[in-house]
């Protein structure tokens, strides 16, 4: 597949590998997400050498590296300490690259202090650089983030890779031939993440959850599971149980807690390594509500391949169904609808300052209250958008509008109140100053003509 986008993190590394003196510049992020594929990218036609870091003894790993920085001559080293002495003093290399830095501390546990000592030894006199990837966010933030971390502070430039926008997503199936509610279905099932889509170019796919996930040769029939297992390493059951009970509907802390059979104290600290070291699970609250201090808390599996892993595939002994299918679709499809109408006010210049969703009591007579939703409110400078999203094969009328009113009530405002309303099927109304109406063939037109 081609490369497509991260103009972002090329234009990061460009400014690191142009700064005059010696740098460090680490890249972390899941399983998958094209960190190798983006430094490859970049480092095309400069004077760089990569090595992939594979468990071997660190003689061997040592072997490998003099292969790499061969130049008409191969040295002989028989440590990873020689390797980097030798790319700092004689190789003509000017930047190297290791692919999954974190192997080496299988290699040999104090390699990290051997870098640090190398580092420090020649930061001031060198312009060499020095790019890190792995997979492992955890092991690359025990390394490079945390106080005491051997290289604690010493890298200028790290960031963790996220998924493509929706936006290069679409550009991709667009290349593939996909229609826009295919493309729709496709995200929703499968996200951001790059690999997924190389799959579907490289299988021709035309069944993407029966070929992708339950084909005797299914490439991702455990993907849930190597991900999960890969990153977390001892700590994997823990993770594992807590990311299978959200992926079940288990939502609220107190619910996880019970369903493990732990305190949410202990539990708390799992989940929000989660949230901020792994970026797998989310955590929403009612829309207005401060997240810190809001007792409405649900949690959510943020990367959409791996909630339907564990909701279709992960147990099951046979594909999920049609309806069950667009059940799944039709919860991520809020999430896809909140993505796309952020973008799309960007594109028409207005800021978006937060967005959400609602849940609660709704007023809907003088003495009766109902549980109401709103699938998604975009709050900007101006105005207050409340959405509503529908992925059934009934049209959108009148009565979806006037259920989105009356749950809008429950959230007060000043602002100028618009109603969004998503339909996979149309709609039975008209737009209207207050209305925006968004149909696939909709947001298609608004993605390829607006860059949305």
């Amino acid at each position: 597949m081609k490369f497509y986008d991260r103009e972002a993190e090329l234009k990061a590394l460009g400014v690191a590998c142009s700064q005059k003196g010696a740098e460090m510049i680490v890249v972390s992020g899941r399983r998958r997400i094209g960190k190798s594929r983006l430094i490859n990218e970049f480092l095309k036609e400069k004077e760089a050498v990569k090595i992939l870091i594979v468990p071997k003894e660190e003689k061997q790993v040592a072997g490998d590296f003099a292969v790499a920085l061969a130049d008409g001559y191969t040295p002989s080293l028989s440590s990873v300490e020689q390797a980097l002495e030798y790319f700092f003093n004689n190789s003509k290399k000017q930047i190297l690259y290791i692919d999954e830095f974190p192997n080496l501390i299988e290699v040999n546990a104090s390699i990290p202090y051997v870098f640090q000592r190398i580092w420090e030894k020649y930061k001031e006199t060198s312009s060499r650089k020095l790019i890190f990837s792995g997979s492992y966010v955890s092991m690359m933030n025990k390394i490079f983030t945390q106080q005491k971390a051997p290289l604690f502070n010493r890298a200028s430039y790290q960031f963790i890779l996220q998924p493509l926008t929706l936006r290069v997503v679409w550009e991709i199936q667009e290349d593939l031939g996909v229609a826009a509610l295919e493309k729709i279905r496709n995200y929703c099932i499968l996200g951001g993440v790059p690999f997924y889509y190389e799959l579907l170019e490289k299988r021709g796919i035309t069944n993407p959850v029966n070929d992708l996930f339950f084909d005797v040769a299914a490439p991702l029939k455990e993907e849930g599971q190597n991900v999960l297992r890969q990153e977390f390493g001892v700590s994997y059951k823990k993770y594992f149980s807590i990311i299978e009970a959200i992926g079940a509907g288990v939502v609220t802390g107190s619910e996880i807690a019970n369903r493990l059979g732990v305190s949410q104290t202990t539990l708390s600290k799992y989940i929000i390594s989660l949230h901020q070291d792994f970026q797998l699970v989310e955590r929403n609250v009612p829309f207005g509500q401060n997240i810190q201090r809001s007792k409405k808390g649900l949690y959510s599996i943020k990367d959409n391949a791996i909630a339907f892993w564990f909701a279709h595939v992960y147990g099951k002994p046979e594909q999920p169904n049609k309806e069950m299918i667009n059940e799944f679709v039709s919860k991520r499809f809020e999430m896809f609808c909140k993505d796309f109408f952020a973008a799309y006010l960007k594109v028409k210049g207005e800021k978006v300052i937060r967005a959400g969703r609602w849940w609660g009591q709704v007023k809907v007579s003088p003495n009766k209250f109902e549980e109401k939703e709103i699938d998604f409110i975009t709050e900007t400078e101006t105005c207050m958008y409340f959405a509503e999203c529908k992925w059934t094969n009934k049209k959108i009328g009148l009565m979806d509008l006037n259920n989105l009113e009356e749950s809008s009530q429950a959230v007060k405002t000043k602002k100028t109140v618009k109603k969004v309303l998503f339909s996979k099927s149309g709609f039975e109304l008209n737009e209207a100053n207050d209305i925006l109406l968004f149909n696939p063939e909709r947001i298609e037109s608004e993605i390829q003509s607006l860059g949305v």
